[in-house]
């Protein structure tokens, strides 16, 4: 089986430099035997120091790094094939950063129920949070549009409202999300239906990505 090694000159670096590291392998082909388009693993090595960073910080642990990455890569060449696009390295580290939270969660099942054991009033914020996990590029737009989304209720001093919606991102328990914020699980759940809500309302259409 033919795997690319991340950095691509890994194998020529000395052992110092290599206990330095931790490389990102990845299968070269899909199941069929395909060889995977170069360019996906071009796009990994743009963000290879963020997709460490991605295994570290979601699943404290940096060696799961490869396996994020290659479910990822594998994902994108199934639904693009050679088509790249612009800003491929973008698509991968959206999809790895989905791929890290659903293993974090234990799967996508499992944060998609947590998701929607959520109380009607954020339903409208739901449908946009509940993106397909395949959709990559949706799921790149979508994480400019909730940083939009979040400045602008920080701009309305609606700090704590920006945060929920964060952790609601995150697949949190109003438990957990009450406690993070000094509230009941109830009253925070109302409270950020009531302001994401109206603020949806405000808007005459979609949030351009800044």
């Amino acid at each position: 089986m033919h795997v690319v090694t991340i950095p691509f000159d890994y194998e020529k670096l000395s052992p110092a430099e290599q206990a330095g590291i931790v490389p990102i392998c990845i299968k070269a082909t899909d199941d069929e035997g395909n060889l995977i388009a170069w360019g996906w693993f071009e796009a990994v090595a743009v963000v290879q120091n963020n997709l460490r960073l991605l295994a570290r910080s979601c699943l404290d642990d940096v060696w799961r790094v490869s396996e994020i990455t290659e479910a990822a890569v594998h994902r994108l060449w199934r639904l693009h094939g050679n088509s790249l696009c612009h800003h491929p390295s973008r698509r991968v580290y959206a999809a790895a950063k989905w791929e890290a939270r659903d293993r974090k969660a234990g799967s996508w099942q499992c944060r998609k129920k947590t998701l929607l054991a959520l109380d009607e009033l954020e339903q409208v914020v739901h449908q946009r949070v509940l993106v397909d996990p395949v959709n990559y590029g949706r799921v790149y737009e979508d994480d400019l549009y909730f940083k939009n989304l979040g400045e602008r209720l920080e701009d309305m001093g609606l700090d704590d409202v920006s945060h929920m919606l964060k952790l609601v991102r995150d697949g949190r328990k109003w438990d957990e999300i009450g406690r993070e914020v000094g509230m009941g699980p109830d009253a925070a759940r109302i409270r950020f239906g009531r302001w994401i809500n109206r603020l949806l309302a405000r808007l005459s259409g979609p949030i351009k990505p800044v």
